[in-house]
């Protein structure tokens, strides 16, 4: 019964973020906000807005040794869940060339932590949940400017390996760390304004996302077995393997939650950017997005579920 109760509050907020999306969706199709539109945008969202929104809930969030101990399990099982991914994804698509199985890659290992699970969190968690799961958003950036790019870019690509730190994830996380573990109470003239922004970011993300749906060929996506076979892993292997090994390894409550939610979101909408950007398959990158983010509707709220009644 818990476990029922859980999913239909979990499958509303979820709606909730995917009716926001839709709001993208009509924009974009009326032409009154534009994919073009919208990837000017993402620099704000992910330079800016996201940072913000993160050093908030670092600065407002109450100091307790169970956090601090979160945050270490948080950035451990984040990496874990990276590297599991890649290793699942050695074994898929052999046959393809180095390119093309370089966005299978990527689409695999790297899931929208930043425009989805983040909102969700903060939906589900709370605080508590944009606390660890920006943790995770932070090791995902640290895999994305490195493993993610040589994969993607058909191992071409050299990695920057200032941008392991030098990123706007990191960033916040370093800058908002220190500033809770110190507990600086800010005045409320600065504290107001990193509220305000910060609370832009989960529906001006989820308009973004919409619009990268709207340019999605929709007709196509259920067409290919191999787009299946991604989705499959990314919203079900992935999630539900690392669910059993959180557990095992005795992760509970909020922080079980949050790491569950983060990586048991869709495949990250910047594939099809990185994809454009390396010389690779660009549209190939929408699919797999777009797909396992539809087919994400049903699953997540099954699997965070799942995470909450976990004792």
């Amino acid at each position: 019964m818990l476990f029922l109760n859980n999913l239909v509050t979990i499958a509303k907020q979820v709606f909730i973020l995917y009716i926001i999306a839709g709001i993208g969706f009509i924009t974009d199709r009326t032409g009154i906000f534009k994919r073009a539109d919208a990837k000017k945008l993402i620099d704000l969202l992910f330079n800016v807005i996201l940072p913000i929104a993160i050093i908030h809930t670092f600065v407002t969030m109450d100091y307790s040794k169970e956090h601090i101990k979160g945050i270490l399990i948080a950035f451990v099982c984040a990496a874990a869940t990276h590297i599991f991914g890649y290793i699942i994804s050695r074994f898929t698509f052999k046959k393809q060339d180095i390119k093309r199985r370089g966005v299978y890659s990527y689409a695999i290992i790297f899931s929208n932590a930043a425009f989805l699970a983040l909102p969700l969190a903060k939906s589900v968690v709370g605080d508590e949940g944009i606390f660890y799961s920006s943790v995770y958003v932070a090791v995902f950036n640290i895999f994305a400017f490195t493993l993610g790019i040589h994969e993607i870019s058909g191992h071409e690509a050299k990695i920057d390996l200032k941008r392991l730190i030098l990123n706007p994830g990191s960033m916040s996380v370093i800058i908002g760390l220190p500033l809770y573990l110190l507990q600086l109470h800010l005045p409320e003239i600065v504290l107001r304004p990193l509220e305000l922004v910060g609370s832009c970011n989960s529906p001006l993300a989820m308009i973004v996302f919409g619009t990268f749906l709207a340019n999605s060929q929709l007709k196509n996506l259920f067409m290919k077995k191999e787009i299946f076979f991604v989705s499959f892993l990314r919203l079900a292997v992935i999630p539900m393997c690392m669910l059993g090994i959180f557990y095992l390894c005795g992760v509970r409550g909020a922080l079980l939650t949050a790491l569950t939610i983060s990586s048991s979101a869709p495949t990250a909408t910047n594939t099809a950017m990185y994809a454009a950007k390396y010389d690779n398959d660009t549209a190939l990158g929408s699919e797999l997005a777009a797909q396992s983010s539809i087919l994400s509707i049903i699953t997540m709220p099954v699997i965070v579920a799942l995470a909450t009644v976990a004792v």
